[in-house]
């Protein structure tokens, strides 16, 4: 009986410090998938970036104006504020955890000392005991209970501790994600923005060309009322649009000789 104890006792030393051993473990190992998933949400931050300046340089390759820059440079700030609250978010839950894990590794060590310490004392107290007498057994059975009961205690307080752990660090990452969310929307909200204007731009860019005297096809001699309609269902509206083109599409398109058409070309040109 009194061996039987002895092996029991220190089974439960030995079961219980393992259970220290792979909390300090689960604690280790939940550092290291944050880093992981803040290095990952970063490359993401990365991408999004990437994809929102390749938006809006196919979007002003479309639209004259000189609005790209002004463009790049509020993505680039919007992301760069974005990365810095990430990081910072990141930093201080790392450090949360680290302070966290700092802490139960102390308690641990205390804890296995003590253990150590009462396991061993009670293990003199079980030789005693054997060698006097055996009138002692319901004694030394109710202290074993006690310290049975007195890790059990203590067992359950770290594994409490362990779950408020888990769910602080869950509504950290979802309050996380939900800011990373509204600051995708900004940016989008952003690019709608910066799109809008580059198309108003274009928009007053060729009303004044169509408007302008000097740029309309009233200003070559030979080309009356009618010829400008026919021009115009062809494609050359403007003096810009008579530079470009050559004198047999413009005879064509005019019903006119190509001779006249070169003429017309020539005083667009001058």
């Amino acid at each position: 009986m009194f061996d039987a104890q002895r092996t029991a006792i220190k089974g439960s030393q030995q079961l219980f410090t393992q259970g220290l051993s792979a909390q300090s473990a689960v604690d280790k190992m939940a550092l290291t998938g944050l880093n992981g998933q803040a290095s990952l949400q970063r490359q993401q931050l990365e991408l999004a970036q990437a994809a929102t300046h390749s938006y809006v340089d196919a979007t002003t390759a479309m639209l004259p104006g000189e609005g790209s820059a002004d463009a790049h440079r509020s993505v680039d700030e919007a992301f760069a504020q974005l990365k810095t609250t990430h990081a910072e978010f990141y930093d201080a839950l790392e450090r949360e955890l680290e302070r966290d894990a700092d802490v139960a590794d102390e308690f641990s060590e205390e804890f296995v000392d003590a253990l150590e310490d009462g396991t061993e004392q009670f293990l003199e107290l079980s030789r005693s005991v054997e060698e006097q007498t055996v009138q002692n057994v319901d004694e030394l059975s109710s202290q074993l209970s006690e310290q049975l009961e007195r890790t059990r205690e203590l067992q359950d307080q770290l594994e409490e501790q362990l779950e408020r752990q888990s769910d602080d660090v869950a509504d950290l990452l979802d309050r996380q994600a939900e800011q990373i969310e509204q600051v995708q929307q900004q940016l989008e909200e952003q690019a709608e923005e910066v799109t809008q204007q580059l198309r108003d731009r274009q928009v007053t860019a060729e009303t004044k060309i169509e408007t302008d005297p000097e740029h309309t096809l009233e200003s070559v001699a030979g080309i009356d009322a009618d010829v400008r309609e026919r021009l115009a269902d062809a494609g050359i509206a403007t003096v810009d649009d008579l530079v470009r083109a050559d004198a047999e599409t413009v005879a064509e398109a005019a019903d006119v000789s190509e001779s006249d058409a070169e003429e017309w070309i020539d005083q667009a040109e001058a």
